[in-house]
This record gives C-alpha cells, sequence and structure tokens, in this order.
C-alpha cells in the first residue's frame, strides 16, 4: 500500500536538511581558503610593521598589500576556481567583502587632505583603523548573505564575529596610542588568532 507524499512536508524537510550543511559542507575548500587569507593579511602586516618603523613613504603600504593580495587572487582563482566578480544569478560573498573594502579607499581620498595635519603615526593609525572597520563591515554583511545560501547559524557567526572584532580593533587603533605604533602588529595577531580559531569551527562535523 503506497502512501501520499506531501509536497509541502518533503519541501520543508529538504530545506530543513539544507540549514545543517555549514560552509565546509557546502564549499569544501573554504576553510583553506580562510587560512590562505590569514597568511596573506599576517605577512602585510608583519611587513607593514617593519614600513612604519622605517617611517618609509605612504605608497609602500598599498604596494605591499596589493601586491600581496594581487598574488592571493591568482592563486585563489587557478587552484580553487574561485572568482571576486559580482554573482549571476546569486550573490558572491567575497565580491560583496572587496567592494566594502574598497569603500574605505574612497573614505580614505576624501579626507587626504587633512591626513598630513595628523603626523606620521596618528596618519598610518587612522588609515589602518578606517580599513579595519570596513573590512569588519564587509564580514557583516557577507554573514547575513549566507543565510540565502542556507548556511547553519554557527557558520554564519564566524563571519559575524570576525566582522565584530574588526570593527572593534578598527575603532581601538587610532584611538589607543600604543596601537599608533603597534597596530599592523595588533591587525595582523589578531586576525591570524581569529581565522585559526574559525577554521576549527568551520571544519567540525
Amino acid at each position: 500500500m503506497s502512501e501520499d507524499v506531501d509536497p509541502q512536508a518533503l519541501q520543508q524537510d529538504l530545506d530543513r536538511i539544507k540549514d545543517a550543511m555549514g560552509i565546509a559542507e557546502r564549499y569544501e575548500s573554504a576553510p583553506e581558503q580562510w587560512l590562505l587569507f590569514s597568511v596573506l593579511v599576517a605577512a602585510g602586516s608583519a611587513v607593514s610593521q617593519v614600513l612604519l618603523f622605517e617611517r618609509a613613504a605612504d605608497f609602500w603600504y598599498p604596494v605591499v598589500w596589493f601586491g600581496l593580495f594581487g598574488a592571493g587572487s591568482v592563486v585563489l582563482s587557478r587552484r580553487y576556481d574561485y572568482a571576486f566578480g559580482p554573482g549571476h544569478s546569486d550573490p558572491n560573498v567575497g565580491f560583496q567583502i572587496l567592494v566594502v573594502y574598497l569603500g574605505s579607499f574612497a573614505a580614505l581620498f576624501a579626507v587626504d587632505p587633512f591626513l598630513p595635519e595628523l603626523g606620521y603615526l596618528a596618519e598610518n593609525a587612522l588609515t589602518l583603523g578606517l580599513i579595519a572597520v570596513m573590512l569588519g563591515l564587509g564580514y557583516l554583511v557577507a554573514g547575513e548573505t549566507l543565510k540565502a545560501y542556507r548556511i547553519r547559524a554557527r557558520d554564519r557567526y564566524v563571519l559575524h564575529g570576525g566582522g565584530v572584532l574588526l570593527v572593534v580593533l578598527g575603532v581601538a587603533i587610532p584611538n589607543v596610542d600604543v596601537l599608533h605604533t603597534w597596530g599592523y602588529a595588533a591587525f595582523g595577531a589578531s586576525y591570524v588568532v581569529y581565522a585559526a580559531a574559525s577554521y576549527l569551527v568551520l571544519t567540525r562535523t
């Protein structure tokens, strides 16, 4: 004797299964990419900290960061077939983070005429702080976007937590005197710890 199947109930069951999926289950290489990104952040922060101590010219900072992440993007596109462009039918989370992050440079250009009055350390602290805040906002937006992909809440909270961490750190760097000197070290160390913790959460079944 066959039983009638309720299509609506079946769809609800499928939705619940999808809701339970993690980032690593849906995108197998995502945790590995997270670690790669943390390595780039650590390297960029270490080099920038040395540049800060040496009072290097301002143009060296974007050279270092864009160089590292340009190389990282090539690795991601070739190894994981990942693209940072806008999605065709679904939103691209990486593209969202990138757009918000690049917004920090538009903000910096807007205040650029006033930056020289701050002095070298204060100017760098403001620049790093603003970039960290905008990157954090990008993470918060991306965490919400993952709801559209039915990613489980625990994994979305990884992005939310990283977003809050970056916003708080970005606010602290210009306002705490010691971070005017050690801001890049604090940024790099904080991100590496966050990425390692995120990896453990994302790979936990």
